[in-house]
């Protein structure tokens, strides 16, 4: 058996079929590299991703989408100069060879910025209050409102759009912040009232109408007192019946202490 089919090799119908396998096999692999594997892997499908930072996400949506890709959103990020759905990253990067149909995955810009307890910098130096509201919590200083006070360049407290803010309240991040500072004691002489038993707003207005300031204010349940009531201040007396304009006036409420204060 081996010997005729060695003999019909060696024959030239035999020599004939054989270069005609070889070739078709040669012929059979070029189609399939150059063509049929290129259709397969789309090969010549390949499309150059454009810069789609700084761009929005509707308009870079809707492109890629009519390009053949698929749009994933992965993170957002709140950044204060950034207008929301600005596209702040992009995978793969610009300039990229990519297929139609592969996932093109954006970080953009959130439309809120996420909100933080705002610290204590009641009695802070300026100095240090500011740099603790910039640089560790990212607020902004917008302004500075100075009054009276125990001593010069310390804060008294602070307002977020125009209101009183305390301690723990949470407050969005790259928030505008106005300080409230000390200016230190007037030379001026005001008259020393006692508020001993009023309302606490009533207390407050008097103090500040006689150009008295509010100190610290504690709270205090007393059952058989009105509530809200103030039933004790600091100074209680004093040797004259002046102080200098600012003195800060401290103040103890009948009351459960709240958990966020905003005067």
């Amino acid at each position: 058996m081996w010997s005729r089919l060695w003999a019909y090799i060696r024959s030239r119908e035999g020599v004939l079929f054989v270069s005609t396998l070889i070739v078709g096999g040669i012929l059979s692999h070029l189609f399939f590299t150059s063509v049929l594997l290129a259709w397969i892997t789309r090969q010549g499908r390949e499309y150059v991703l454009p810069l789609l930072v700084g761009k929005s996400l509707p308009a870079v949506q809707s492109s890629l989408e009519r390009a053949g890709f698929r749009v994933i959103v992965i993170d957002s990020q709140y950044v204060p100069d950034k207008p929301p759905l600005t596209v702040l990253l992009q995978d793969p990067p610009a300039n990229t060879k990519v297929k139609k149909g592969r996932k093109v995955y954006l970080t953009i810009a959130a439309c809120k910025p996420p909100e933080i307890p705002f610290p204590q910098i009641q009695d802070m130096p300026y100095e240090e209050a500011y740099r603790l509201l910039r640089e560790t919590y990212g607020f902004r200083i917008e302004g500075v409102e100075y009054v009276a006070g125990r001593d010069p360049d310390v804060i008294v407290g602070a307002k977020y759009k125009g209101k009183r803010i305390a301690p723990g309240t949470m407050t969005p991040k790259y928030a505008s912040i106005e300080l409230i500072v000390s200016r230190g004691l007037s030379d001026q002489k005001v008259p020393f009232i006692s508020v001993v038993g009023l309302p606490l707003e009533e207390a407050v207005a008097r103090l500040h109408a006689m150009g008295l300031s509010i100190g610290h204010i504690r709270y205090k349940p007393i059952p058989s007192l009105p509530l809200g009531q103030v039933y004790r201040q600091y100074p209680e007396r004093v040797a004259t019946d002046s102080v200098p304009a600012g003195t800060a006036i401290d103040l103890v409420v009948n009351s459960q202490p709240p958990s966020s204060l905003t005067e």
